[in-house]
């Protein structure tokens, strides 16, 4: 074996060795940056869950709120209801209005 090949055999340890290293470099930080990312998911979806529409407990409430106040009614006027006249309220219509969204 010559002086040559041995040097050449040498050079190439060394790049496969540099190459070897920079790929262990990226593989930590990959690591490092999937831990991140997961840890990152995981609050996005905590904040997603805590900002859920009200809506289900909001017409929970204003179906207690009805029912407290027909039952009042009947009490007050001996339990007959009061003429009622239609409503011309845009409350039970919710986000219907708007373009694009899903509604109550």
């Amino acid at each position: 074996m010559g002086a040559a090949t041995f040097v050449t055999l040498i050079g190439v340890a060394i790049i496969v060795a540099a190459i070897a290293l920079y790929l262990i470099n990226i593989c930590l930080i990959l690591n490092h940056v999937s831990f991140t990312v997961g840890t990152v998911i995981i609050g996005v979806k905590a904040i997603a869950q805590a900002c859920e529409p009200l809506a289900p407990v909001i017409r929970d409430i204003a179906n207690n709120i009805a029912t407290i106040d027909d039952n009042l009614e009947m009490l007050v006027t001996g339990g007959q209801g009061r003429p009622r006249k239609p409503s011309h309220s845009m409350a039970g219509v919710g986000y219907r209005l708007l373009p694009g969204t899903r509604g109550w």
